[in-house]
């Protein structure tokens, strides 16, 4: 018997509903423009959940096998910029991009939702980067296989790409503030929600 969740349906079945939900249930305490971009970030984190946990295939014959042959030492790597023994910084070159975009669009728009500081990035890039590998490691226990690498090298790309993200939103908001503190300029909808945001994580 085959069983696997597979990313569509996670996606379709669970995740597109329960945000439709989250939505419905905050349209009259959120504007628009608050909305949109809820609605926005969180497909993002379906996507990545889909993307970073998913498919886990659930049939007992495949677990038996994957128990019986894969240990979590095989697949497993602790030492930073450790490729194997074959591989190389270069030749991993594309994987570690990859992961770098992967986490770009969270620190880009958590900023929009939430009150994150610069001095935040002493730990929220950490706490999705190993907030990954982590969730990973534990379904993998959870299975009683190492169903996914977890790897370093993987954490410390998330954790930049995160950074990243944030840098870019610290640019559109510190030009948010000066536009607004320059010309009066208070705009509404879109525009207006980047102000309010760069005002409560920018400015003390």
């Amino acid at each position: 018997m085959n069983i696997e969740i597979t990313a569509e349906a996670f996606i379709l079945l669970i995740g597109l509903p329960a945000l439709a939900v989250t939505l419905l249930y905050l349209r009259r305490r959120r504007s628009g423009a608050q909305l949109f971009l809820l609605g926005a970030f969180g497909l993002y984190v379906l996507l990545l959940v889909a993307a970073t946990l998913l498919p886990i295939d659930l049939s007992p014959d495949y677990r038996a096998v994957m128990q019986r042959e894969a240990a979590f030492s095989e697949r497993m790597n602790l030492i930073p910029f450790y490729f194997g023994p074959y591989g190389s910084l270069w030749h991993s070159r594309f994987m570690l991009v990859s992961n770098i975009l992967l986490t770009v669009p969270f620190g880009l728009g958590i900023g929009f939702l939430a009150r994150v500081r610069p001095r935040d990035l002493r730990w929220l890039p950490w706490a999705v980067g190993f907030g990954i590998e982590g969730a990973q490691l534990a379904l993998g226990l959870a299975q009683g296989y190492p169903y996914r690498v977890i790897d370093i090298n993987d954490t410390l790309m998330n954790a930049l790409g995160v950074a990243l993200g944030y840098g870019l939103f610290w640019l559109i908001a510190q030009a948010a503030l000066w536009l607004h503190g320059r010309a009066g300029w208070r705009p509404g909808g879109l525009a207006g929600a980047v102000v309010t945001a760069a005002e409560r994580s920018l400015r003390e």
